[in-house]
């Protein structure tokens, strides 16, 4: 299978299979999925099966899609890159106005020997989603020449 192929097949499996889904990974307690990125990693780090199937399951509510776009491949790991969009009435409890809203998300992926992921990392970049939906987000470009961080205050 190519690395775009398994990219496909985990965001498929991800939304419309979670028992697939679940076998792609290892062993219970021997993989561990990070997705919220929070310090205290108790509360949004996935190592068991009932933590799979409550937070990788809301995945599958058909109200989120995720399209692969590129995947890179090496040394074990596979980093996939993916457009996201989600048809709701409501994103983070704020009304979507009936407006599919849209983003991008990456996700990496790291394999132990036989193939299974044992550390996942996803991402979904959510500024765009509450922009999208009237929230005042700033977005500077700092890396631009020339950016003077007053400009903010």
């Amino acid at each position: 299978m190519t690395d775009i192929a398994y990219a496909k097949k985990w965001a498929d499996t991800r939304l419309n299979d979670l028992a697939a889904h679940r076998a792609l990974y290892a062993a219970a307690e021997e993989f561990a999925i990070e997705g919220r990125k929070v310090n205290d990693h108790l509360g949004d780090t996935v190592s068991t099966d009932a933590e799979f199937e409550q937070e990788i399951g809301m995945w599958g509510d058909g109200r989120q899609r995720i399209t692969v776009t590129e995947a890179f491949a090496g040394n074990g790991h596979l980093m996939i890159h993916w457009d996201y969009t989600v048809d709701a009435d409501t994103y983070r409890g704020l009304p979507t106005g009936g407006k599919t809203l849209s983003s991008k998300g990456s996700t990496f992926l790291q394999f132990d020997d036989a193939g299974k992921i044992v550390l996942e990392s996803s991402f979904v970049n959510e500024n765009p989603l509450f922009q999208q939906l009237g929230v005042p987000i700033i977005t500077p470009h700092y890396w631009e020449e020339g950016f003077d961080p007053a400009s903010l205050l």
